[in-house]
């Protein structure tokens, strides 16, 4: 075997090892969630208590999730859902049309709009959070699906995505359209729509797991236990809420996790394909 062989394979080797640790390791934690949620930990729980298989397997947890809150569990679910899945297609739609435009139309002023979307995504969000709270106590809005769904139906990273994408792609296809009739609206929906499935595919898993698992937003501008999303409400029951820990089944609580994560789970996985394509968009550009 040549010099040049083994250095290729020894650098795959350290790059595989490298990926198998960190593979390991994002999965660990959920892998050890799902053995907690299906044995019997009590009121108490350490780190003793973990375990790499189930002790006596316990499948009741689920149940006693479920009837700890006392149904409103599904409540919530129903509520993430909502505030995750209707602020990501909206921020699909606002998206995708602002970076078409960005991308491949010719208007006055589309540089100095693209270099301060690229300056307001520089701004922390927490900056922006006191005015925004303030926002809805004078739009009356807070404990409301309105706090929850608007503030979140455009985010500057989508569009920036998404225009980054659109350069990449030929603009001759739009232009042939053109020259065959075809409106803007139609060079959209039946050009630009079907070759941005990758992206799409990326930006609606990236924008529904952020909606799905956001905790900080929908905890400030909730109070009543129907307007929770599942998070809060998780949280609600182990009293972290209430400046105390109230004492819970933690298999339950365990279980109340795993559900709240197999919902982005399963999501990845139908749109894994997807996924994976456009993480290299503009990998190779030429």
């Amino acid at each position: 075997m040549s010099t040049t062989a083994k250095t290729t394979l020894q650098s795959r080797l350290v790059g595989l090892i490298v990926l198998l640790f960190y593979t390991v390791m994002s999965l660990l934690s959920l892998y050890l969630m799902t053995v907690s949620s299906l044995t019997h930990l009590g009121t108490s729980f350490e780190l003793a208590d973990l375990d790499w298989f189930p002790r006596d397997w316990a499948f009741e947890n689920f149940a006693t999730f479920f009837a700890i809150t006392r149904g409103a569990a599904w409540m919530w679910l129903r509520n993430s859902l909502i505030i995750a899945l209707v602020p990501t297609v909206f921020n699909l739609l606002f998206a995708t049309m602002a970076g078409y435009a960005l991308a491949k139309l010719d208007f006055p002023g589309r540089r100095f709009i693209f270099w301060s979307i690229i300056g307001v995504m520089a701004i922390p969000a927490f900056v922006t959070l006191i005015p925004l709270y303030q926002m809805m106590f004078k739009f009356a809005w807070f404990d409301t699906f309105y706090a929850l769904i608007v503030p979140k139906m455009a985010g500057l990273g989508s569009i920036f995505l998404f225009k980054q994408y659109m350069s990449t792609l030929p603009s001759d296809l739009m232009e042939a359209g053109r020259i065959d009739g075809a409106s803007e609206g139609m060079i959209f929906t039946r050009i630009v729509w079907p070759m941005a499935q990758p992206v799409l595919a990326v930006m609606f898993l990236l924008e529904f797991v952020a909606g799905w698992g956001d905790y900080f937003w929908p905890y400030l501008v909730t109070n009543s236990t129907e307007q929770m999303t599942f998070q809060v409400g998780l949280m609600s029951i182990i009293g972290v809420d209430q400046g105390t820990v109230l004492l819970q089944d933690y298999g339950a609580i365990m279980a109340g996790s795993l559900v709240a994560s197999l919902p982005v789970i399963i999501l990845f996985l139908l749109l894994q394909r997807h996924f994976v394509r456009g993480l290299t968009i503009g990998a190779v550009k030429g």
